[in-house]
């Protein structure tokens, strides 16, 4: 029975028998179109419904079908070019993450030999093409403890701080050199803990090799990477107060079985390695606890540089104030009443003593092995430097430029360390009125940032030991230039006194106020080399002009997350 194929504008004539099945049909209407039989189309209403299929049979009875019935044939005729599989393009839903991080990187001027990101936060930011492009779009949960901004969205943040800046490429290690300072956001990026836990983070610290520690005051040592929490250690006593990072000496800290950060609290201080194996304990005097310590190492030509650790203690025991109420009866229980006195007078003496005391322990690498931390002690005794009867008892200490500082209500002592690896009283400063310091930071060269809150307006003297610090303000961070032994300028733009100090690595600085301020300001790092650098000594700068942050508000401890790729 003849037919008409209709394709596109031409008209072509077919003819079809009895029972005759689609697929000859197709390769029919090939014969005449060069369309290939898989990329037919043919539709004929009258005779089947849908799209022709090779298995459906045209018609049973070819003299129902009348003359010069239409089909329409939907195909081309052009041949498909074969390419091999490097030329075919590739679509994003046939590459693994890595390939699609690697032509991200490429895309923003990254080489093709380029293994890594640009930036690279290790506490922070997840593995080499692992979960990068997340495609979240706002703060959401990574896991039951962290919850932070999209992986993508850091990065790009990043990045964008870095470029807005000029950041300079260094094409020695293909990381973009900052050369003008970038601008804190202050917004709030990922936060990792349970925010209803009942214990607080007293302290945190960052390791050589880009893991954030966290210590808690329940305990709990916390190991923080790739956005996940790797490790839960616990310290040995119920408290940390502080976490301490020790000074790489001729290779990775906590390598080895050499201790690579210290938790304080409760009357303990433990050592760590990198990978949170607890490998010795310092015991505090009994009745004490830590009130501040330090890490720092000493150069010497003879035996290289030699890491020592350093701490204060603060009175922890309590006393009965009913223990002496009753008064006694007769002659033995007065005796035994002056003999317990005079016991409890010896004991807070004692504890007074060690309250005055830095303890010093020297780390010797010589004698340290099959898992056996060997530390050499010193007491480092500081002396009355004003005319109070009684030596103060130290409640900071801090390492400036390998000397030891210690500080009182009166003052700073500065120690350096001898030959004999021993501690000698190098300088003393002594405030003009009696203070209670916060905290104390050191800053570049010789400078330290000390934190203090006036407790009395009455002046003090000064002996012929010492050198006086005016203070023009009952409080504030001042900057000490020890080398000169004089404040440089006084930062006045909290409320309450200032609980934390942190330097920034392109010379800013940052401040956290107590409870009664709860802010952070950040300090113009220009603003601060021209008051270093004045060289008139007798005028203090007073400096209020700060950038308040709008995260996080109070807090009790900050650190700098640094970038694993060193020209980031």
């Amino acid at each position: 029975k003849p037919i008409i194929l209709k394709w596109g504008k031409q008209s072509l004539s077919l003819t079809i028998h009895r029972g005759m099945p689609g697929s000859d049909l197709k390769h029919q209407i090939y014969a005449l179109t060069n369309v290939p039989p898989t990329r037919q189309k043919i539709l004929c209403p009258k005779l089947w419904k849908g799209a022709l299929k090779d298995t459906d049979v045209i018609a049973t009875d070819v003299d129902s079908i009348p003359n010069n019935t239409k089909i329409t044939l939907i195909g081309t005729a052009d041949k498909l070019i074969e390419k091999s599989m490097d030329e075919r393009p590739r679509f994003v839903e046939d590459m693994t993450d890595e390939e699609i991080w690697k032509l991200k990187q490429y895309s923003r001027g990254v080489n093709d030999d380029t293994d890594g990101p640009i930036i690279d936060i290790i506490a922070l930011q997840k593995e080499h093409g692992m979960e990068r492009d997340d495609g979240k779009m706002e703060m959401y949960e990574y896991n039951r403890l962290v919850t932070g901004l999209p992986q993508h969205q850091i990065e790009d943040m990043l990045l964008q701080r870095m470029q807005k800046e000029g950041g300079e490429k260094d094409p020695s290690t293909n990381s973009v050199r900052d050369t003008n300072t970038t601008e804190l956001k202050g917004e709030l990026a990922m936060t990792m803990g349970l925010q209803l836990r009942r214990a607080y983070v007293n302290s945190i610290a960052v390791l050589d090799n880009g893991t954030l520690i966290s210590g808690l005051d329940d305990g709990h040592v916390q190991f923080w990477r790739r956005g996940e929490m790797v490790k839960d250690a616990r310290h040995t006593g119920g408290c940390v107060d502080e976490v301490t990072i020790f000074p790489s000496s001729g290779g990775s800290a906590g390598s080895g079985g050499r201790p690579a950060f210290a938790t304080a609290g409760d009357g303990s201080i433990c050592l760590w390695t990198q990978e949170g194996n607890h490998i010795a304990s310092l015991p505090c005097f009994p009745g004490t606890t830590l009130a501040s310590m330090t890490v720092g190492s000493i150069t010497s030509e003879e035996e290289g540089d030699r890491v020592y650790l350093a701490a204060c203690f603060r009175i922890t025991r309590q006393t009965d104030p009913n223990q002496f109420r009753l008064p006694p009866q007769n002659e033995s229980e007065r005796r035994r009443r002056e003999a317990a006195e005079m016991q409890e007078q010896m004991i807070q003496n004692q504890l007074l003593d060690v309250t005055r005391q830095v303890k010093v322990w020297m780390y010797d690498a010589s004698e340290s092995n099959n898992g056996r931390v060997a530390f050499r002690e010193e007491l480092v005794l500081p002396n009355a430097t004003n005319a109070v009867e009684r030596t103060p008892s130290t409640t900071k200490v801090a390492n400036l430029a390998g000397d030891l500082v210690c500080g009182d209500e009166a003052g700073l002592q500065i120690f350096d360390a001898t030959r004999n690896r021993r501690f000698q009283r190098k300088m003393a400063l002594q405030f003009q009125y009696l203070c209670d310091i916060d905290c104390m930071e050191p800053l570049h060269g010789n400078y330290l940032a000390v934190s203090v809150s006036r407790k009395s307006t009455e002046e003090i003297s000064v002996p012929s030991s010492a050198v006086r610090l005016q203070m023009p303000t009952s409080r504030g961070v001042y900057i000490v230039d020890t080398s000169r032994a004089t404040v440089r300028a006084v930062l006045d733009g909290h409320r309450d006194r200032v609980t934390c100090i942190r330097p920034l690595p392109d010379g800013r600085l940052l401040t956290a106020g107590g409870k009664f301020d709860a802010t952070v300001q950040l300090w113009n790092s220009e603003t601060l080399t021209k008051v270093t650098k004045r060289d008139e000594d007798d005028e203090i700068k007073i400096l209020s002009e700060s950038k308040q942050m709008k995260k996080p508000g109070y807090v009790f401890d900050l650190i700098v997350l640094p970038d694993s790729n060193g020209g980031a």
